[in-house]
């Protein structure tokens, strides 16, 4: 669980970095860029997990078949 507040709080530091620097040097367009960069994370993470799953259910078959 720690990784994962770690995770998105580092995507979002960076997201209203890239936010600030790039898109005016605004508080409000630096709001966006963390919010962007949050949903850039936790996209991410579902892919991970989504391949994770596809992989565990890979070797769960292989073990059947042979």
């Amino acid at each position: 669980m720690v990784f994962l507040i770690k995770f998105l709080l580092l995507f979002a530091l960076v997201g209203a970095a890239l936010g600030y620097l790039l898109n005016g040097r605004t508080s409000d367009s630096a709001k966006q860029g963390a919010a962007g960069g949050v949903l850039l994370a936790t996209l991410g993470l579902f892919q991970l997990l989504c391949f994770g799953a596809l992989a565990i259910a890979g070797i769960w078959l292989i073990t059947r078949i042979f």
